[in-house]
């Protein structure tokens, strides 16, 4: 096991360590820098900005906080901006599957850029590297339970080449120093400073609340749910761990009791809005059918939702009730 200075460390020496994010300036990444920089880290968003440039009235201004604005394929700059950091969390990327199917560029973006990446971080001598995997590695598996040791059936080529890219990180040969850390994903949903309404539960709630109806397709489907902010401090938890804890290990990040047949999401988007009609229709269901375990995470992380999924809802319904976003159903604030 590779020996790693503890990060706490250097923050009891008054010292801020510097992460870098790349793919800060998205959905996942301005809720995770917010929670590094509240718990006193220096961090520098690596951004190409493709869904528009309002995350910067969000990352202006504030202490300890760099933004480089760059595309991730870029490899000399990329090496250039790995320099001097203590840890690198890989978020970027073209993210659903709709939004990576048939696109010349996904490889580029998805897997060959995450590698160079990847061993950028290692011959810059970054300590901790925390790469954001998905669920939807699984694939469909009715029935089942999984872990982190289930074989992975990827159906998309957006969760092939995270399960691809995972293979790679774990082969990369051990260091002194080098302790990469894999995150896998359960469904993320919740308000973010850049929003989302492609994802499922929030495109659910969006449309309930400002059109009065949502429908659920099938109903059958397991999927596990975790809200944007407790990703967030998932990383942080990860990042911040003993490296004899997390070095080559594969976390799945969610909690049991969220996992969720999508029918009986009904009764939840219904206190949510009791005045409006959710219909739940026979259809072919999303292929992707998975009931996850996050007994891992919880056991060795200490990781514990802090937001229900009412609660998150919730939340959700209050901010598109007092208008934000101002036009929640604008082409930017889809990915897919």
């Amino acid at each position: 096991m590779p020996f790693n200075l503890n990060i706490q460390d250097l923050r009891e020496n008054k010292i801020h360590p510097k992460i870098l994010i790349v793919g800060g300036a998205g959905y996942v990444g301005l809720p995770l820098t917010q929670e590094l920089l509240e718990a006193g880290y220096e961090v520098t968003v690596f951004d190409s900005l493709i869904h528009g440039t309002e995350p910067l009235d969000f990352l202006t201004n504030k202490p300890r906080l760099n933004f480089i604005k760059g595309d991730i394929r870029d490899i000399g700059l990329v090496n250039n901006v790995v320099k001097g950091h203590w840890g690198v969390i890989l978020l970027a990327g073209l993210v659903g599957e709709k939004a990576c199917e048939g696109k010349h560029e996904t490889t580029e973006v998805n897997y060959l850029a995450p590698l160079n990446l990847l061993e950028c971080s290692v011959t810059r001598m970054v300590k901790r590297f925390i790469f954001a995997s998905t669920d939807s590695c699984y694939g469909n598996r009715p029935g089942e339970t999984l872990d982190e040791l289930t074989n992975l059936k990827p159906l998309s080529l957006y969760a092939t080449y995270k399960g691809q890219l995972e293979a790679r990180i774990l082969r990369v040969p051990k260091t002194a120093y080098f302790s990469p850390v894999i995150l896998r994903l359960a469904t993320v949903y919740g308000m973010s400073p850049r929003p989302r309404f492609d994802l499922a539960l929030n495109l659910l709630v969006r449309n309930l609340v400002l059109r009065g109806e949502a429908t659920i397709f099938s109903g059958e489907q397991w999927r596990p749910f975790v809200h944007v902010r407790d990703v967030a401090k998932a990383f942080r938890l990860a990042l911040e761990a003993p490296a004899n804890l997390v070095h080559d290990e594969i976390f799945n990040v969610g909690a049991n009791q969220h996992n969720v047949q999508f029918k009986d999401l009904k009764d939840l988007l219904l206190r949510v809005n009791p005045e409006g009609f959710v219909s739940i229709k026979p259809a072919v269901a999303d292929l992707r059918d998975y009931h996850v375990r996050f007994d891992k995470i919880k056991k060795i992380l200490d990781f514990e939702p802090s937001v229900s999924l009412l609660e998150g809802m919730e939340e959700l319904r209050d901010h598109l009730l007092s208008g934000y976003p101002a036009d929640p159903f604008a082409p930017k604030w889809v990915n897919a």
